[in-house]
């Protein structure tokens, strides 16, 4: 799995280093279905607008999953988007999973 970061400079080194470990722990339990991970960010630059946008998209076999938060700080974005994330991998896995378990009980 590879991981790419796009316009997140705000974010400091540690904190991507923490994500990306977290993302490849996701990735280890699921037997390589995520593929590519793009994490872009994007600070607020208008006036009187405080909210930061973090989008997580991935290509997950065949499929591609999005995660998009916004927050007062590019850090808390990051962090809901991640945990969103990690919810929709684990839903399509649960799927995936019920899936296959109704064609063994079918054959």
């Amino acid at each position: 799995m590879e991981i790419h970061w796009h316009h997140m400079n705000f974010v400091d080194d540690e904190a991507k280093a923490d994500i990306e470990k977290r993302l490849h722990a996701l990735a280890d339990q699921g037997q390589g279905d995520l593929i590519d991970v793009r994490i872009t960010g994007n600070p607020s630059r208008h006036k009187g607008h405080t909210d930061h946008e973090v989008k997580i998209t991935c290509e997950a076999r065949g499929q591609e999953i999005v995660a998009k938060c916004s927050g007062e700080r590019l850090e808390n974005a990051l962090h809901d988007a991640l945990e969103s994330f990690k919810q929709q991998v684990r839903g399509m896995r649960s799927k995936r999973s019920d899936h296959h378990r109704q064609r063994r009980q079918r054959a």
